[in-house]
């Protein structure tokens, strides 16, 4: 009895180790494709002229909501590579890993052709008037499905080092294909093209990390499960993303042309409190949905994952707070005169959301995604509503962005103390 309770004890210990371990890692990745994505951006805005810079970031703005309905297939597909890892069913994983990327690769091509058929009215939204710009950016939607595949296998079998690497990849491969053709005088062409040959040569890197699963066999396993879960899980997900981009794009559309630009480097700067701790997250989903696979202690991983986001995001709010003209001036160059305060508040809602991603992506490896979904749903819907109705200034956006965040977690979090005691009547049954 006691042999076996010590057993335990080391499984959890070395279940917690790795969490650490893999956490930092992907934090260290995330911070590195965070570091290249700000460099692009900062590399754009010195190498484009301000017209030509405003319509390359509002079309990558709008662009990364849109990114997010590809980018949601990867939770779906790393929930069901561990539950059929934890089963010891690689043959499965194998089968579901060739399904989803023949229906990902044809539903790419779909988007595509969708895409570009609405290109006029993006270029009008947005006041560009070449429609190829929108045309080239949506291009990307080819592989844009199929990547994310890739990478949730990938994340699904706990193989983090390739994960990490190949998310990094496409950042590195679009900073400094961009830097190349817009020194080659290409302009808002060569910010644009990158990002397509990014996604290609990532597909085909992706592609051969996972070759040796066909040395398993291709067992046929039941995915009707998997396009329920992945329904309300790609709704959270967009959600999620428009709550987190959307005021970019609004900004660019209601402010003037120079408070837009000073909000745009503003959130670039505040985001970091966003994307700094997410790798713990990306660490945890599949660590918690195989525990809940096997009927293990999930929770205690959650409260784990949850300290490290709030002091890794914590610590930057807290940089802002007190030297914050110091880390304007010293990234963002001084171009951006934007009031200390709003990047505190700024970087206090990110803080936020990335804690509801955290909760967010442990609900989803416990199968409660519809409960997730609806609560994002209402949130993504007021925020856009109040930009709309209350745009006239950057302190407006700001704290509409402060008030969507704590929201977020206000309405996703109840959902912890639900889980919580579910697990205690576990243990007293």
């Amino acid at each position: 009895m006691a042999i076996n309770f010590s057993r335990t004890i080391l499984k959890e210990r070395l279940k917690t180790d790795d969490l650490a371990r893999h956490g930092l890692l992907m934090t260290a990745f995330g911070l590195l494709a965070g570091l290249l994505n700000y460099l692009y951006q900062l590399s754009m805005g010195i190498m484009l002229s301000p017209a030509e810079f405003a319509t390359l970031f509002s079309l990558f703005s709008l662009f990364m909501i849109v990114l997010w309905i590809p980018r949601s297939l990867q939770l779906p597909m790393t929930k069901f590579v561990s539950a059929l890892k934890a089963r010891g069913n690689m043959s499965g994983v194998n089968y579901l890993w060739r399904f989803s990327l023949k229906g990902t690769l044809l539903l790419g091509l779909i988007a595509f052709a969708a895409s570009a058929a609405a290109s006029p009215l993006v270029s009008r939204l947005l006041n560009i008037d070449n429609n190829l710009f929108p045309l080239i950016m949506f291009l990307s939607f080819v592989f844009a499905f199929s990547v994310p595949v890739n990478l949730g296998v990938l994340q699904g079998l706990q193989r983090f080092l390739p994960l990490g690497f190949s998310q990094t990849l496409w950042a590195l491969l679009r900073l400094s294909l961009a830097v190349l053709l817009v020194s080659l005088g290409l302009g808002v062409y060569g910010g644009l093209i990158p990002i397509v040959l990014a996604f290609g040569i990532v597909f085909l890197v992706t592609m051969y990390l996972l070759k040796g699963l066909s040395s398993f066999g291709n067992e046929r396993v039941e995915l009707s499960a998997l396009r329920s879960y992945t329904g309300f899980a790609s709704l959270a997900f967009v959600c999620f993303a428009m709550l987190t981009n959307i005021d970019v794009v609004l900004a660019k559309h209601y402010l003037s042309s120079q408070s837009a630009e000073v909000y745009a480097g503003m959130s670039l700067l505040g985001r970091v409190a966003l994307f700094a701790p997410m790798g713990i997250a990306v660490a945890m989903f599949p660590k918690t949905s195989e525990l809940f696979e096997r009927g293990g202690d999930h929770l205690s991983l959650l409260k784990k994952s949850a300290l490290y986001v709030v002091l890794i995001g914590g610590a930057v709010v807290i940089t802002y707070l007190l030297f914050p003209d110091f880390v304007r001036d010293f990234l963002l160059r001084g171009k951006y005169a934007f009031a200390s305060p709003d990047l505190v508040k700024y970087g206090l809602a990110m803080l936020f959301f990335v804690l509801s991603f955290l909760l967010m992506s442990y609900f989803l490896s416990l199968n409660r995604s519809k409960k997730v979904a609806l609560p994002l749903v209402g949130v993504a819907i007021l925020q856009v509503v109040l930009i709309v109705l209350y745009h006239s200034s950057i302190a407006q956006l700001v704290n509409i962005m402060l008030v969507s965040g704590g929201l977020c977690l206000a309405f996703i979090f109840p959902l912890y103390w639900e889980v919580r005691n579910e697990q205690k009547q576990t243990r007293n049954r």
